[in-house]
């Protein structure tokens, strides 16, 4: 079945090789960035779309709807970090990750149900990370962001299924994609270093060293095509592997092994 997909956060990463994949499958795609001429992906058609502004929200979702009646799938792989000690985080920083990635979704979640809620069905598919499962050292902004977003999809999904519309959330480790590029830093207090220069840029590196992203867009195209979408999709061994180790093991073992990996107390 050919789909009308929305995929907000389209010029780079996840979001590029997301729309990419799903416009040669044959969806009519449309990609989003602030700038539309930042979309430049054959088959794709471009959209401007600042999700902090609920008139570009709600202008974006209008141009869809007025060009085909319908919107079958959002895809939401919009954001930037926030990297930095809790104390040195501003609260306009915390306030710019939550909307990036909590209030952004939101705002093109409330304008896209009206239109899956009248036509009986839609996919709502949430970029998350495993960063909702275990807080990253010098991200607490970005960890709480994540989870929050993992939370809302749960509570939505109870709300929206009666509609027919079926939410999910996508967690994966670092790949490569244009985070690191849009890293916003907080000023630093001397007292943390050197362990906060040394996390920050062990996470920088992740994002730039990391995977393709290609593994992640395959699983959110599964997401938008299942015949019955699951709930939560973890793509990669270390994002289905994070949870069961949270699980299983006690948490100061679990705390210890984590803090090994970023090289700081486990506290």
């Amino acid at each position: 079945m050919i789909s009308v997909v929305l995929v907000a956060g389209a010029s780079s990463g996840v979001g590029l090789e997301t729309a990419r994949a799903l416009a040669r499958r044959g969806h009519q795609v449309y990609g989003t960035s602030r700038s539309a001429d930042r979309v430049d992906i054959p088959g794709v058609r471009p959209l401007a779309l600042e999700i902090g502004d609920e008139g570009s929200v709600r202008a974006c979702v209008d141009h869809v709807l007025a060009r085909h009646g319908r919107l079958d799938a959002l895809v939401y792989s919009v954001g930037f970090y926030v990297a930095g000690a809790v104390e040195e985080t501003s609260d306009e920083l915390a306030l710019a990750q939550l909307r990036a990635y909590l209030l952004g979704a939101h705002h093109l979640v409330r304008a896209v149900l009206p239109a899956m809620r009248g036509q009986g069905g839609g996919r709502l598919v949430l970029m998350s990370s495993t960063a909702a499962v275990a807080a990253i050292p010098f991200h607490a902004i970005y960890s709480a962001s994540k989870a929050a977003l993992n939370h809302y999809a749960e509570a939505l999904r109870y709300e929206v299924a009666p509609f027919g519309v079926r939410v999910a959330c996508v967690e994966a480790t670092s790949v490569r994609t244009g985070a690191a590029a849009a890293m916003r830093e907080s000023d630093p207090i001397p007292g943390y270093e050197p362990v906060r220069t040394r996390v920050i840029e062990r996470f920088r590196r992740l994002q730039l060293d990391g995977p393709s992203p290609l593994p992640v867009a395959d699983g959110i195209v599964r997401a938008v095509e299942a015949r019955r979408m699951r709930p939560l999709y973890r793509i990669g061994t270390q994002a289905r592997t994070l949870p069961w180790l949270r699980a299983l093991l006690p948490y100061p073992v679990f705390r210890r092994f984590y803090a090994r990996f970023f090289h700081v107390s486990p506290g």
